[in-house]
């Protein structure tokens, strides 16, 4: 991990590969391939819980990738949540949120994202292509449990890939969006000086170029607030932590408002960007809780 400040020799070298053409194309190509790296990682299977059935799944994506996965579920399941995880992490970040959904009797589907935890990929895309992760899981519960009422909650990139998968998730009974940034541009720029070191900014222009081509996308394509009113009629809850950096409250009623009925937006006090569910506590569950109470389909129409 590069060091948030730059030393005296941190300043001198970046100043001469700015100096420099190849130089300059070399550090971008550098700091974009670390931006897009991959995040291995074994997860390990949580312990399991008396009266939760556990089973490992898998699934493909339409571009080829196996993806690796976790089902959770109570003996009668009053409907299934697809939970996906947000960028450096794995489906093992969604557990203490499996974890009182499945104790409120919903079957709980999880995946780690390509390039995450233990499933294929070469590198991430900060949801964009993540969303053909989120149309195989969707997939995967469709086939399963046809007719059965479904909702999704996405944290960070894994709610951009809802976005950007809008007309798959569109289809669905509730969506959640956690902590979701406003589109890349902005999110890199609150990043710099915090998450990222402050010379990133030298070659901004650069890492963005290098980027788009090594991801075959444009940076203007990775805005989810462009994204959000294609997944209309879903039902849609908007949060954030009131103090995130990354997804900032001003950024996320941004975002409210581009989101067409029904949809509601809740802030989270005293939260960042990767403590929602921590600083929420008891309330946090109780939000997700009365919003998917409100907006599945009445439980009789689950098998």
């Amino acid at each position: 991990m590069f060091a948030p400040r730059a030393s005296w020799f941190t300043d001198v070298w970046t100043t001469l590969a700015t100096a420099s053409g190849i130089g300059y194309l070399a550090t971008s190509y550098s700091v974009s391939r670390w931006l897009t790296r991959t995040t291995r990682q074994d997860t390990a299977r949580p312990l399991e819980t008396p009266g939760l059935i556990f089973e490992d799944l898998e699934c493909h994506t339409e571009d080829g990738l196996r993806l690796a996965g976790w089902l959770v579920s109570p003996p009668r399941p009053r409907g299934t949540i697809a939970l996906f995880h947000g960028l450096r992490g794995n489906r093992g970040m969604t557990w203490n949120r499996i974890a009182f959904l499945a104790e409120a009797g919903y079957r709980c589907v999880a995946f780690d994202h390509r390039g995450h935890g233990t499933s294929d990929g070469r590198f991430t895309s900060f949801g964009f292509h993540e969303s053909r992760d989120v149309a195989a899981v969707l997939d995967v519960i469709d086939r399963r449990w046809p007719g059965q009422p479904r909702a999704a909650l996405g944290i960070s990139m894994g709610a951009a890939a809802l976005c950007f998968a809008s007309d798959r998730a569109k289809d669905w009974n509730a969506l959640v969006l956690e902590s979701m940034y406003h589109d890349l541009a902005k999110a890199f720029q609150t990043r710099v000086g915090s998450s990222y070191p402050t010379w990133f900014k030298r070659f901004s222009r650069g890492v963005i170029w290098m980027t788009e081509r090594r991801l075959g996308l444009r940076l203007s394509d990775l805005a989810p607030i462009h994204h959000i009113g294609k997944l209309a009629p879903t039902p849609v809850l908007l949060l954030t932590g009131s103090d995130d950096p990354h997804a900032p409250p001003q950024d996320v009623w941004e975002l409210f408002e581009q989101c067409r009925e029904p949809r509601e937006i809740s802030l989270v006090s005293g939260a960042g960007h990767e403590d929602v569910f921590e600083q929420g506590g008891q309330d946090y569950q109780n939000l997700i809780l009365d919003f998917l109470q409100r907006r599945l389909p009445s439980l009789s129409l689950a098998a």
